[in-house]
């Protein structure tokens, strides 16, 4: 488990730090134009549509999480194939927070793509379930994987704090197991660079894993103050500026990161690196920049006693302060995945679900704030899958 730990992290800081463009969908891309001619969609047409809907080509990394656009066509193939009228449709999607109370399917930014209709509707109607775990598709796991017997996959299970006795579908054994067998590999092809891009080494990782390692995840008072700060987070609008909160927003957004600290049990220090040297900056003066200039941010974090337990390097515009708000669904997430049952979860689209992903802007404070709680989202995974046995 303690690799599944590493990737959650990874994953999350991947989505909040990395800059967008590094692995985004390029205008010319000629994997794009292949898949524009198959839909009989024009270029600026789809650019136009997904902007309409606050989405941007550098929001995906490659075309395999594209599908059909969504138009009404789309929208009545939905209504006709589950059998509902527009209004019945309208009220399951406010039931399931995809839209507002009186806004329409085609409002919702977060239906792109035919098939992301289809399959939430799918799942908000009729759920989802698994393939039970059997003698014939347990066998072909285990050839598919080359283990030699199921005594060998228990021991991999093993060796990762995991046992077969946790798995009721035959999919979630498989991607545990493919995860253990390949998770090493793909966090070095797929993360290595933003590792450098932040100047987040392995031993840093250690250390903050150590440190978070003796924090009581499980404890019910502990999550509920996560998911409090979680809801609180989610209460800000987006914004680009301190100017553009009020000063009850700014005293709350500070009481909300001190918080953080105080249940992480860390502290942070900030500077600027201007010409090559480190100068400090505060946590207030931080919050009335709407710029740093072109300077990047280091953060310091540090335990409680003193010990350094890693420092991030945050280029300018690295992340969007939309990211608070999306942290916050992020906690509230983790703790709704993991206490509900497995057959709850949602099954896998090849769209992009979700909110918008972040967009550039320049609130450094937010910035700070988001990371920190990504990096105790990450653990909190972590504690609660391994309190539910997955």
């Amino acid at each position: 488990m303690k690799h599944l730990v590493t990737l959650l992290l990874a994953l999350s800081l991947s989505f909040g730090i990395l800059p967008i463009s590094a692995f985004a969908i390029e205008q010319n891309d000629q994997e794009f134009e292949a898949y524009l001619k198959e839909i009989g969609w024009e270029k600026q047409d789809f650019i136009d549509f997904i902007e309409n809907k606050e989405w941007y080509l550098e929001d995906f990394e490659s075309v395999d999480e594209l599908g059909m656009p969504l138009t009404e066509d789309g929208v009545q193939s939905v209504l006709k194939d589950f059998d509902l009228s527009r209004e019945e449709l309208n009220d399951l999607l406010v039931e399931w927070g995809d839209i507002e109370e009186g806004q329409d399917v085609l409002d919702s930014p977060y239906f792109l793509f035919n098939e992301d209709l289809e399959t939430s509707v799918d799942f908000y109607l009729n759920g989802w379930e698994g393939t039970p775990i059997d003698d014939e598709n347990l066998q072909q796991l285990l050839e598919e994987y080359n283990l030699e017997s199921v005594e060998a996959l228990e021991e991999l299970l093993k060796e990762n704090d995991d046992s077969l006795e946790s798995y009721e579908y035959i999919e979630d054994l498989q991607w545990a197991v493919d995860f253990y067998i390949n998770g090493d590999e793909y966090m070095e092809d797929e993360f290595a660079d933003l590792f450098t891009e932040i100047g987040l080494t392995d031993e840093e990782m250690e250390k903050l894993f150590v440190h978070l390692e003796t924090l009581n995840w499980e404890d019910p008072a502990f999550l509920d103050s996560m998911m409090l700060l979680g809801e609180r987070m989610m209460a800000f609008e987006e914004f680009e500026t301190a100017d553009e909160l009020t000063a009850e927003q700014i005293a709350e957004m500070l009481a909300i990161f001190t918080e953080m600290k105080q249940l992480l049990q860390i502290e942070t220090k900030y500077y600027l690196v201007v010409e090559g040297e480190k100068q400090p900056i505060s946590l207030d003066t931080l919050m009335t920049m709407d710029s740093t200039n072109g300077n990047d941010l280091v953060m310091d974090i540090y335990n409680t006693n003193g010990e350094l337990l890693l420092d991030l390097v945050l280029t300018a515009d690295m992340f969007g302060s939309e990211l608070i708000q999306e942290t916050g669904k992020d906690i509230q997430e983790a703790e709704k995945i993991v206490t509900e049952a497995p057959l709850a979860a949602k099954p896998p689209v090849k769209t992009i679900k979700g909110g918008e992903l972040p967009k550039t802007a320049t609130n450094h404070v937010g910035n700070t704030l988001a990371g920190l709680a990504i990096a105790a989202t990450g653990i909190l995974f972590f504690r609660r899958f391994r309190v539910k046995g997955i």
